[in-house]
């Protein structure tokens, strides 16, 4: 078998060291986004098994909720923020990148704040778990400051990969977490086993690593726009502008919908099974973003580098899929004997929305790389509430495996519609490569 004629690695003949040069640069940024997922993964598993050993499966469920909810109110308060700064700030001068970051992440974090303030007025209405998180102010207000903290880190970690410096998302996936262990960790010695204790871990583990790895990224002060406040400005109406071009309503409702719907102990056997899934089918996630960070506005580039990430996608979600439905009630024994009794049948659900999410975050980059994101944010948004009204329904109808399937049915329909796009980019060789202009 020749290896050249694979679509993933293909010889163009005088072209081939470009080519292999693209192959490199692509490897490179998912090799970074791999190694930070992998590391933050890890270690928490790590703090999970640490937790859930020493911590009640209530008290889990709660610390599990503020954090999902969190995740949930950065992807809308964000207003596309992070992924706009993965696309743009490598063409912003270098002078005017540190007040592109910062201007970006003051606008997000301040919407986030509003949102999470307003969740916790709100939370009497909102479920169990988020109604005792709100009724205790400490845990409330730092669930407020987790919020914050959480945008904030989910910009640094765009910014980091639109500048390729991986290793600044690195670190901060990997400190969060060790951090965050280990403050659990004095709690514990001081006999403080409490949900509240364990906001508290997330939150500052969070605002610390942010403040630590931001000079990571290299950003150095300028007198070229820093301080100007006309240059500020102008980037804010560029943001503004911007960000609602590279908007799309991310998926982060189903952890909401096990808060809103099943028991802060429930929330807790789902966060395990959903915490598993989600670490190993980051790594499909993975080389979609990584296909985004590297050129936009190239279709040349575009169709080669989709023909190497979809099929490799889908073969990882093979192989995670098989390897998960055999292993699901081994690998939940790691946190105890009831989460792998009440986890594994949510676990072997969840998994199987895999391939639907291989196609769906191809169909986001390759719209954000076109350029394309007003109209492909429109349907997004569609099947956004699609995917949430599935697992709603699923939810109320058989509870917290229900939340599940309703989810995987729901995405599944959502990226048979998108496979057309995806495919036509896959398939169709532009009527202009970008190798006639090497």
């Amino acid at each position: 078998m020749n290896w050249k004629h694979w679509p993933f690695i293909r010889s163009y003949g005088d072209g081939e060291s470009h080519h292999l040069a693209e192959i490199r640069r692509l490897v490179t940024t998912f090799g970074y986004l791999v190694a930070n997922q992998g590391a933050v993964s890890v270690i928490g598993l790590a703090y999970w098994a640490v937790v859930t050993h020493l911590f009640s499966s209530t008290e889990v469920g709660l610390s599990a909720a503020a954090a999902s909810t969190a995740v949930l109110l950065a992807a809308f308060g964000g207003l596309g923020i992070p992924l706009l700064l993965l696309a743009e700030i490598e063409s912003v001068d270098l002078a005017a990148r540190r007040v592109f970051f910062t201007t970006g992440t003051a606008i997000a974090s301040f919407v986030v704040l509003i949102m999470a303030i307003a969740t916790v007025a709100l939370s009497p209405w909102l479920g169990q778990s988020l109604r005792i998180i709100g009724a205790d102010p400490v845990a409330a207000t730092l669930f407020v400051v987790g919020s914050v903290a959480t945008m904030a880190g989910t910009t640094l970690d765009r910014a980091a990969v639109g500048l390729h410096r991986g290793a600044a998302q690195l670190w901060r996936g990997s400190l969060s977490s060790i951090l965050k262990l280990a403050i659990v960790g004095v709690l514990v010695v001081v006999s403080t086993r409490t949900s509240t204790g364990l906001i508290f871990a997330w939150a500052m583990a969070l605002v610390l690593a942010f403040f630590v790895c931001m000079p990571m990224l290299g950003l150095e002060r300028s007198g070229a726009g820093e301080g100007a406040l006309i240059h500020r400005e102008a980037l804010v109406r560029r943001l503004g502008k911007l960000s609602l071009q590279h908007h799309v309503s991310v998926t982060y409702f189903i952890p909401l919908m096990a808060t809103l719907l099943v028991s802060p102990s429930d929330v807790a056997y789902f966060s395990a099974a959903f915490l598993f899934s989600s670490a190993l089918l980051a790594v499909p996630y993975l080389l979609a973003l990584s296909l985004f960070a590297e050129r936009s506005g190239d279709p040349g580039l575009l169709h080669r580098n989709v023909r190497r990430t979809l099929p490799a996608g889908l073969v990882l979600v093979g192989g995670i899929i098989l390897v998960v439905e055999i292993a699901a009630p081994y690998a939940l024994r790691l946190f105890g004997p009831a989460y792998a009794a009440n986890g594994t049948t949510a676990l072997r659900i969840l998994i199987l929305v895999g391939p639907a999410y291989v196609i769906k975050d191809h169909y986001v980059s390759i719209r954000r790389a076109q350029h394309r994101m007003t109209q492909a944010a429109k349907v997004m948004a569609i099947g956004t509430a699609v995917e949430v009204a599935g697992s709603a329904v699923g939810g109320a109808l058989w509870g917290l495996n229900g939340i599940c399937l309703g989810w995987v049915i729901a995405a599944s329909g959502v990226a048979l519609f998108l496979l057309s796009p995806v495919l036509h980019v896959f398939r169709r060789v532009p009527a202009i490569d970008s190798d006639a202009e090497q």
